[in-house]
C-alpha cells in the first residue's frame, strides 16, 4: 500500500513529532515545577526537622551479622520497645534488670543466648529462684549521653528494678576527636537531623541555605588527620557530669543505678593487636599510645570515684577480666568466654548486693 501523501500527519511528520515532544517537555516541565514549589513552600513554612536519637536495636527487627568469632553469622533481634533478644522472658517478674552500653553490651559477634545480659538473667534465675528479665540496651557506638536519653526515654516507664551502665571507649574517642558531647555528627551527635530524601535535601539547601551534615563512611572519617585533643581532665569532667546525671535520674525513679568499669586490652605493656593499634591512632589522630591509654585507664578511675561519691553499687569488670585475646578478641569486645565470664561476676555481684534473700 502506498504512503497517503494527502494526509497531513504522513506529509509533516517530523514537525508532528516534534510538537508533540514540545507538549510533553512543557507538561512535564510544568509538572516539575508545581511540584518543586509545593515542596519548596512547605520547606519555607516547616524548615528542616531535628530530633534527640533513640539508639537503639530496631523494634522488631531481625538482622545477620558477620561475627569475628565463627564463620557464620549470628542474628540479632529487636523487641518492640528495642532490646536485643531473647529480653522479655517472664510477664510477671520478680526482678528486671537494664543494660546500657554500646557494642560492648550489644555483643554483636556473639551468639544471642551467650551475650552476657542475657546470660545474667538466667544465672541470677538459677542461683535465687526467682524470675528474672535482663534487657540488652547496647547499641554500637554510642556513649553515655545517649544511654541517658535512652534511660530517660524508654527505661523509666518499664519500672525496672536495676540499670547497669558501662561506658568508656566511645566516650573518650568522641570527647578527644569531636570535643564535647554536643559536637554536631552525622550519626553520633546529640541533636540530629531529619534523614531526608535527596530532592528534599536539595530543595531545603536551596530554599533556605541550609546544608546538612555529610555521611561520613564511617564515624570518625571527619576527623582523621587532625589531631586529637587529649586533655584528660577535660574528658574526665565530661563523663563525670554524664554519670552523676544518670545516677541522679535513677535515683528520681527509684531504680537502683549500678556503674560498670569497662575491661579491655589497652594495658601498660601492649600485646601485639594492641600495637598496630597504637600505629593507627598515632596516624589517625596523632596520639601517642602511652596517653590514650593513661586517659582510657583515667575513665575507669572516674567510674570508681564517682561510684564511691555517690555511694552507688560498682562492678569493676576492668579488674576482674584479664586483658587478652582470650577474654577479648580487639581491643574491648569479648568473646564468648569473655562474655561468659562478665555475666558470672555480674550476676554475683548483683545477686549479693540488690536481691532479697
Amino acid at each position: 500500500m502506498s504512503p497517503n501523501h494527502n494526509n497531513p500527519l504522513e506529509k509533516h511528520k517530523a514537525k508532528a513529532y516534534l510538537a508533540i515532544a514540545i507538549m510533553l517537555a512543557a507538561i512535564l516541565s510544568g509538572g516539575l515545577y508545581v511540584g518543586y514549589e509545593s515542596m519548596a513552600a512547605n520547606v519555607r513554612e516547616r524548615g528542616y526537622e531535628r530530633h534527640l536519637p533513640l539508639r537503639e536495636c530496631s523494634p522488631l527487627s531481625e538482622s545477620w551479622h558477620s561475627s569475628q568469632l565463627t564463620e557464620g553469622k549470628v542474628v540479632r533481634r529487636g523487641d518492640e520497645n528495642g532490646f536485643i533478644m531473647p529480653s522479655r522472658i517472664h510477664d510477671n517478674p520478680d526482678f528486671e534488670v537494664v543494660f546500657l552500653g554500646g557494642s560492648t553490651t550489644e555483643c554483636l559477634s556473639i551468639p544471642e543466648k551467650q551475650r552476657f545480659p542475657y546470660l545474667t538473667g538466667r544465672l541470677l534465675e538459677n542461683q535465687h529462684d526467682m524470675k528474672v528479665n535482663a534487657y540488652n540496651g547496647g547499641k554500637s557506638g554510642s556513649s553515655s549521653n545517649h544511654s541517658v536519653l535512652s534511660l530517660f526515654g524508654k527505661v523509666i516507664p518499664m519500672n525496672a528494678d536495676a540499670v547497669v551502665l558501662m561506658h568508656a571507649i566511645n566516650d573518650l574517642m568522641f570527647l578527644m576527636t569531636a570535643g564535647s558531647y554536643w559536637a554536631e555528627h552525622y550519626r553520633r551527635g546529640m541533636i540530629q537531623e531529619k534523614h531526608y530524601d535527596p530532592i528534599r535535601k536539595w530543595v531545603t539547601e536551596r530554599e533556605i541555605n541550609h546544608i546538612f551534615l555529610p555521611s561520613p563512611r564511617t564515624d570518625y572519617d571527619q576527623y582523621r588527620g587532625k589531631p586529637a585533643d587529649l586533655d584528660i581532665g577535660r574528658i574526665t569532667q565530661s563523663f563525670r557530669k554524664t554519670l552523676e546525671l544518670f545516677i541522679f535520674i535513677c535515683r528520681q525513679h527509684n531504680i537502683k543505678p549500678v556503674l560498670m568499669t569497662q575491661a579491655s586490652r589497652i594495658t601498660a605493656t601492649p600485646d601485639n593487636f594492641m600495637q598496630a593499634k597504637a600505629k593507627q591512632l598515632k596516624s589517625d589522630f596523632s596520639v601517642e599510645y602511652e596517653d590514650f591509654q593513661e586517659a582510657y585507664s583515667a575513665m575507669n578511675q572516674t567510674i570508681r570515684n564517682v561510684s564511691k561519691q555517690q555511694d552507688v553499687l560498682l562492678i569493676d569488670l576492668a579488674k576482674q577480666i584479664a586483658p587478652d585475646e582470650s577474654m577479648m578478641y580487639d581491643s574491648v569486645h569479648f568473646t564468648v568466654k569473655g562474655s561468659q565470664a562478665v555475666a558470672k561476676i555480674v550476676a554475683e555481684t548483683l545477686g549479693n548486693m540488690l536481691l532479697p534473700g
